[in-house]
């Protein structure tokens, strides 16, 4: 089981025994970042002989000048030396609304990892989605950026999911739903 542990970054944790789970692998690396740790996964397949992981941090009141929470990529091949490989930010340049009222760093990714993409969303930065073909170098391979609705000043992208035929849904903590279909 793969669990996150807000400040304490995460676990690998063995339930193969439900009544007797144990922590098998962890990784922490707060402080110095101070956004907490809120998913983590393992890719399906390894990459170049690596089993790949990628956790999400959740951006809260920012501070000027900190870092956003952003998304992490670790080799997690030996759990007894977890390595980070990279890291994936969305600039403020890139979304009218990072500057007005809301978060705008990251939030969550599909909780189901079934390729080498991850779906992510980004508070008012909407949805990215990232590829991780090669885990050194996170590519942006698509976005949308949902316009805000009632009155709010900034769209705030908080949960995505995608379903067999490919339809993406993404859900905005204040207000609305989108559904979108992926074309490349």
């Amino acid at each position: 089981m793969w669990a996150a542990v807000w400040h304490a970054g995460f676990r690998v944790i063995d339930v193969s025994d439900f009544t007797k789970p144990a922590t098998v692998a962890e990784f922490d690396y707060h402080p110095p970042f101070s956004e907490p740790t809120h998913t983590i996964l393992p890719l399906p397949n390894t990459i170049d002989g690596r089993r790949i992981a990628v956790a999400v941090d959740e951006e809260h009141d920012h501070r000027p000048g900190a870092l956003h929470a952003f998304m992490w990529v670790f080799d997690v091949t030996d759990f007894n030396n977890v390595q980070t490989l990279s890291a994936f930010d969305v600039s403020e340049m890139d979304s009218p609304w990072s500057r007005a009222a809301g978060r705008f760093g990251a939030h969550q990714f599909r909780e189901k990892t079934d390729s080498t993409q991850v779906y992510l969303t980004w508070f008012s930065g909407g949805l990215r989605i990232v590829d991780l073909a090669d885990p050194f170098k996170p590519t942006e391979v698509a976005h949308f950026i949902p316009e805000p609705i009632n009155g709010n000043p900034s769209p705030q992208s908080n949960d995505v999911d995608v379903d067999g035929n490919g339809l993406i849904y993404l859900l905005d903590r204040n207000a609305g739903f989108d559904i979108l279909d992926r074309t490349d």
